[in-house]
C-alpha cells in the first residue's frame, strides 16, 4: 500500500497541478444567449458581468469586445444588427463562430456541462512531455486555461491560456490535446528563453516568435499542411488561403528576411525602417515562416536537434541553414547568422 501511495504521488506531482480552467466567460455568453433567444432584454449589468468574466477581460482592447458583443445580438437576437465585414477578418470569424454555435447550442451546453477539462489539461501537458523528449521541469508556473467564445483559436496571452470553446468542441480529443499541448509549449519555453534577446525590440521579438511558433506547430500540426489543417480543424476558408499563401511565400520571405536584418546590422537601415519592412512578410506572429523552417529541418533529419535547442532562437535559424544546405544546396547568409548568434548571446 505504502508504494501504491509513492506511487501516485510520483503521477500526480509530475504535472504540479496549480493549472485550473475558468469557465466563466462560457457561462456568461450563454447567460446572454438564453435570453436572446427568449426574447428577453439584455440589461447593462448583464453585459458587464460578461465583460468581467475571466477571459474576455483579458482582451482590454474594447473593440474586440464590441465586436463580439454585435456579433452576439446579431446572431442570437430578433433583430438584424449591420455588420460591416468588408476587410475586417476577425468580424467574418467572430460571426461565423456564432452562427456555428448557435447551430450546436444545445450540443455545445452539455459539453460544456459534461466534458471532463482537468483530464484535458492533465493529457496535454503529458503530450508536450512526449514532444520535448523530457521530464518537464516542475519549477515552471503553468498559466490558467480560460476558455470563452470568440474565433476559433488559442492564445497564450500574459496571464493565461485563452481558447474558443467551439474550437474545442469541434476537434478529436487527439486534436484537443495537440491543440493545448502547443499553447503550453508557448509557456515552459518562456521559462528558459533569453528575455533580454526576445524583448529588447521588435525585430528581436520577431525573430524568436517565428522559431518560437514553428516548434510549436509541429505538436498540432505535425501530420498535415495548412489546407488540411484550416480545412478540417478549424474550418475557416479565409485563413485556409491566407496561411496557404503565406507557406507557398515562405522560403522568399525568409530570404527577404535576412536581406533587412543584414542590413540593419551593418547600419544600413535604421530600427524603425527594419520594422517597417519586417511587418511586410511578419504575420500572425510568424507562424507561416516558422512552420516551413521547421518542416525543413525535420525533412534534413534535425528534428531531435532542433528540439533539444527549443528555446534557442539562433540554433533554430542555425539548423534551418543547415536543412537548407541538405535539401537544396543553398544555406543562409553568415552575416545573417554572425548578427543572430551575437544578439542572443548563444556564442561557442
Amino acid at each position: 500500500m505504502r508504494n501504491l501511495f509513492f506511487l501516485l504521488f510520483l503521477i500526480t506531482s509530475t504535472f504540479t497541478f496549480a493549472q485550473n480552467v475558468d469557465l466563466s466567460s462560457v457561462d456568461e455568453f450563454f447567460k446572454i444567449t438564453d435570453k436572446l433567444k427568449n426574447g428577453e432584454e439584455i440589461s447593462d449589468n448583464d453585459w458587464n458581468n460578461f465583460e468581467k468574466s475571466k477571459a474576455y477581460a483579458i482582451f482590454t482592447n474594447k473593440y474586440i469586445i464590441d465586436i463580439a458583443k454585435l456579433s452576439i445580438q446579431n446572431v442570437f437576437g430578433s433583430c438584424n444588427i449591420n455588420i460591416d465585414n468588408s476587410n475586417n477578418l476577425l468580424k467574418t470569424l467572430v460571426l461565423a463562430n456564432y452562427e456555428e454555435i448557435n447551430y450546436n447550442y444545445s450540443s455545445l451546453k452539455t459539453f460544456r456541462d459534461n466534458y471532463d477539462f482537468e483530464s484535458l489539461i492533465y493529457n496535454a501537458k503529458s503530450r508536450l512531455q512526449s514532444f520535448l523528449m523530457c521530464e518537464l521541469d516542475s519549477s515552471v508556473e503553468w498559466k490558467p486555461v480560460y476558455f470563452l467564445f470568440l474565433n476559433k483559436d488559442g492564445q497564450d496571452r500574459d496571464s493565461a491560456i485563452v481558447i474558443d470553446l467551439n474550437l474545442i468542441y469541434k476537434m478529436t480529443e487527439q486534436q484537443r490535446i495537440d491543440f493545448i499541448a502547443h499553447e503550453f509549449f508557448h509557456v515552459y519555453r518562456s521559462h528558459f528563453e533569453n528575455h533580454d534577446f526576445n524583448y529588447a525590440n521588435d525585430i528581436y521579438f520577431a525573430l524568436d516568435m517565428i522559431a518560437n511558433e514553428g516548434i510549436a506547430d509541429q505538436i498540432d500540426k505535425y501530420n498535415m499542411d495548412y489546407e488540411q489543417y484550416y480545412s478540417t480543424v478549424i474550418g475557416s476558408q479565409e485563413l485556409k488561403d491566407e496561411f496557404i499563401n503565406l507557406y507557398e511565400n515562405a522560403e522568399k520571405d525568409i530570404e527577404y528576411l535576412q536581406d533587412i536584418i543584414v542590413q540593419y546590422s551593418k547600419n544600413q537601415i535604421d530600427k524603425e525602417t527594419c520594422i517597417d519592412k519586417l511587418i511586410e512578410i511578419y504575420k500572425y506572429n510568424g507562424h507561416a515562416l516558422g512552420f516551413y523552417m521547421s518542416n525543413q529541418i525535420i525533412m534534413a533529419g534535425l528534428k531531435d536537434e532542433m528540439i533539444k535547442e527549443f528555446y534557442k532562437p539562433y540554433e533554430f535559424y542555425r539548423l534551418y541553414s543547415l536543412a537548407l544546405y541538405k535539401n537544396k544546396g543553398i544555406s543562409l547568409n553568415d552575416d545573417f547568422l554572425g548578427f543572430l548568434k551575437e544578439a542572443t548571446g548563444e556564442l561557442d
